[in-house]
């Protein structure tokens, strides 16, 4: 092993310094987009290495929200989660130092791409290996993978794999079963490693000259790996058809009859194709209804689905001459079938971070169609021919592909660059419209500026336009129009959410806020705060506070201290309500009192003392 490493040291260093080169500015970006789930926003995260058995035996969501979330089967991939938690019990919330590592993760997948076919190909030069890892490095269409920290568990499946094959490669027991092991940490990672499965017979079939039993029996322990992965996954986060959602947003084809869904999926394979061709306009969002549905009238489905044949037919009839590009097509395929939606739904018609695996096939094969059209001799004993026929458009190719990927990586310094960087080119999408008219509110939050809430309004208009059931859009909506005063608009918003999701409580707590402090319709926010209180069973602090201040404006002062206590006795900690607690006690006559519960609350939040009545 070690004489392998030092033969192929130099290119295997050049492969890893190429990818920080091109990815080297993430490390300077902060968090975005689904960063929030697993580490900002993530309990479990936050609790360090403690919250590791907590990751391991949850969904990939309940850190975040509490609860699985209604995708199909749920989310079970710890691994990623399990490091993040460590980064961060080592260095707190640092972004850069979360960037670093999927970077790390990513240049060494580069790496082990060229030594795992430097082992595969004993009988070639390096020419191969080295110009498909160099393609596989220079992609922009792994921007979203490496620069959103979310999407390490993409990184770390495909670098799992290719681990597992090297080790596999190596033919000595302790190797064997190292790469079985290391297969399991890829299932840890996402779900997809699972299509190993099929790879491993596959590349054992096309490079070696293994008898199919053998390799039957050689990939016996992987399938057991793979039952003990899904058994965990079932008892942690369910399996398939376990949760079944009826939100469009995360169900694509919920409404689609089945022609529409198969011609949707294979016009999707043909865009996917397209992005590996030429990998621009890139965007992190895709949902409804960017990509609208189609039949099998549809000439960009027909188009698909004859590419498709014609690379499926080539594939097998190279199958018995054992081609290469055989096998990065057939790889190609296996992998990218899993994302589809034709397996199962997997929450949105298509996004970037979903070719990272199947990348791997297409480059093989292009680098290995190249070298067949240009006939280059790639023996062992041969040097790499550095003929202008390759060099040149490889160089051309790698110049405008690292210029993308080092100019899209800054669209990703955080989520309103990134929303800013790509509202126009899913104008469609209901998700990206109102992602980026959240973002415009922070903005108006921190400026000022009427600009920004004006242009959030019209965002997040239109994203209800696009999905008229979309509560989530409506909700954000009215909470656009509170912030200028728009009440009477903000009650139609959470309204309406209302009608879509009856048991919303984050509308019915803004309904609460727009007729109280909104209209001052007082008795109507009353009844909706004791709503939240006392027949929903809810004790957010905040609910407390404007119950409470409902009944003191009106001078009800002992119905008033009577809501801030019944806070404080579920919520301890909260300085809102022994500072408004305090405030009643001081409308009431009771000074001792007033003064004791104002010295609770500047303790717990000492800001307050900036609004407390004179000579406190």
């Amino acid at each position: 092993m070690e004489s392998f490493i030092m033969k192929n040291l130099t290119p295997a260093l050049l492969l890893f310094l190429l990818a920080f080169v091109l990815y080297g500015n993430t490390t300077g970006n902060r968090f975005a987009l689904d960063d929030v789930i697993v580490i900002t926003g993530n309990k479990y995260t936050q609790k360090g290495i403690s919250g590791i058995p907590d990751i391991m035996t949850h969904d990939a969501f309940i850190g975040a929200y509490g609860e699985a979330l209604n995708l199909s089967g749920g989310r079970y991939r710890p691994l990623s989660i399990v490091m993040f938690a460590v980064e961060y019990q080592l260095w707190g919330i640092n972004p850069a130092v979360n960037h670093f590592f999927n970077v790390f993760f990513f240049a060494l997948s580069g790496v082990l791409i060229f030594l795992v076919l430097r082992r595969m190909l004993p009988l070639q030069n390096s020419w191969l290996p080295l110009v498909t890892a160099f393609l596989f490095i220079i992609h922009p269409i792994h921007t979203e993978a490496v620069a959103n920290i979310k999407s390490r568990d993409e990184i770390l499946v495909l670098f799992f794999l290719l681990l597992s094959l090297l080790l596999f490669f190596r033919k000595d027991k302790l190797s064997y079963y190292l790469s079985v092991f290391v297969f399991f940490f890829g299932l840890l990672s996402k779900e997809n490693a699972i299509t190993y499965l099929a790879i491993l017979p596959m590349t054992c079939y096309f490079f070696t000259e293994m008898p199919l039993k053998k390799i039957a029996i050689k990939s016996l322990p992987f399938l057991g790996m793979a039952v003990i992965y899904l058994l965990m996954r079932a008892k942690f986060a369910g399996m398939l058809g376990d949760r079944v959602t009826t939100d469009i947003m995360d169900a694509p084809y919920l409404h689609a009859t089945f022609m529409e869904k198969t011609a949707s999926i294979v016009m999707i394979l043909g865009k996917y194709l397209l992005l590996l061709i030429f990998p621009h306009p890139l965007s992190y969002d895709y949902s409804y209804n960017q990509v609208p549905l189609v039949n099998w009238a549809s000439p960009a489905a027909l188009l698909s689905l004859a590419i498709h044949l014609a690379l499926l037919a080539y594939a097998i009839y190279k199958w018995k001459e054992k081609s290469i590009i055989s096998f990065g097509i057939f790889f190609y395929f296996i992998t990218i079938s899993i994302v589809s939606n034709l397996v199962f739904n997997i929450g949105t018609p298509m996004a970037e971070r979903f070719l990272y695996l199947s990348s791997f096939g297409f480059c093989l094969a292009v680098a290995a169609g190249l070298k067949q059209f240009l006939k280059l001799s790639t023996r062992v004993k041969d040097k790499i021919q550095w003929k202008p026929a390759w060099v040149i458009p490889l160089a051309v190719i790698g110049i405008a592909a690292s210029a993308k990927t080092i100019s899209r990586n800054k669209d990703w310094k955080d989520n309103y660059s990134l929303y800013k960087a790509d509202i126009n080119t899913v104008p469609n999408s209901a998700r990206a419209r109102l992602y980026y008219g959240i973002e415009l509110i922070g903005q108006y939050d921190k400026t000022g500026n009427v600009q920004f809430i004006n242009q959030s309004i019209d965002e997040i208009r239109k994203s209800c336009e696009i999905n008229p059931d979309f509560s989530y859009a409506f909700h954000n909506l009215g909470v656009a129009y509170q912030r200028v005063n728009r009440h009477d608009e903000a009650i139609t918003c959470y309204k309406r959410v209302l009608e879509l999701e009856k048991d919303n409580v984050q509308a019915l707590y803004g309904l609460g806020l727009a007729y109280g402090k909104g209209k001052n319709m007082l008795d109507t926010a009353t009844i909706i705060f004791n709503n939240l209180i006392y027949e929903r069973k809810l004790t957010r602090p905040e609910y407390y506070v404007n119950l409470g201040l409902c009944y003191a404006v009106r001078g009800r002062f002992a119905e008033a201290k009577e809501v801030f206590s019944q806070g404080i006795f579920q919520n301890s900690r909260d300085g809102d309500l022994y500072f408004n607690l305090a405030i009643t006690y001081g409308n009431m006559g009771r000074k001792d009192s007033a003064d004791f519960y104002f010295d609770q609350a500047f303790a717990l939040k000492p800001e307050l003392r900036n609004y407390a009545p004179q000579g406190q």
